[in-house]
């Protein structure tokens, strides 16, 4: 009895996932973009891993990233060279913005991109990294989607700047017991400048 019990409670729980997986394979790609974008709303809190390369016009520069990001205007970035040696530290927070770099001094400013700017002579659009970092987009206009339903390529304009955005490859990972795709490799462009990101993981929280 206590088994045909236990049966009949995970029924409704089973037939509604199939409905979802049925309605997933059925979906138009537009159809699936938006049920994409429902999931990657939710996902405020992870940690991602990787590897980066930054190409300007009279120079290249290779290392490794590690991000915390613990809410939407929180998140914390180690960056390190390719061996493991320690670059610098950023801390960012609504309105506050705090580097370490690698000798232990600090540097504070109120914008996140103009202090990276200023300090590393990095201009990545920093503001919206809890977007983009996760390959969420929702201008109608500019974003390109894959056959997969998730966003390939879009632009964006930090201050008076557009860059361009393409992700080239994602990953799979489980989030609320469903599975949703990442961004494995990311590329941003502008002008003469362009930052490559190749991601080894993610962890979501």
């Amino acid at each position: 009895m206590f088994k045909f019990k236990y049966a009949l409670i995970l029924l409704p729980l089973l037939l509604t996932a199939c409905q979802v997986t049925k309605y997933k394979d059925t979906a138009t790609i537009e159809e699936q973009w938006q049920l994409h974008q429902q999931d990657l709303k939710q996902i405020n809190a992870f940690q991602v891993n990787g590897s980066i390369a930054h190409f300007s016009e009279n120079s290249r520069s290779y290392g490794r990233f590690f991000i915390v990001q613990k809410s939407i205007d929180r998140y914390e970035i180690k960056l390190t060279t390719p061996v493991g040696t320690n670059i610098l530290t950023l801390i960012a927070e609504p309105d506050y913005a705090e580097v370490i770099d690698k000798n232990g001094k600090h540097y504070t400013d109120y914008n996140v991109e103009s202090l990276m700017n200023k300090i590393a002579r990095i201009d990545v659009p920093l503001n919206s990294l809890h977007n983009w970092l996760k390959g969420f987009s929702n201008d109608s206009i500019n974003d390109k989607i894959d056959n997969s339903g998730r966003l390939a390529s879009t632009e964006f304009l930090q201050q008076d700047k557009k860059w361009l955005l393409k992700i080239s490859n994602y990953m799979t990972k489980t989030f609320n017991n469903k599975s949703v795709d990442l961004p494995a490799m990311i590329e941003l462009n502008h002008d003469n400048e362009r930052v490559r990101l190749k991601i080894d993981n993610w962890i979501l929280r």
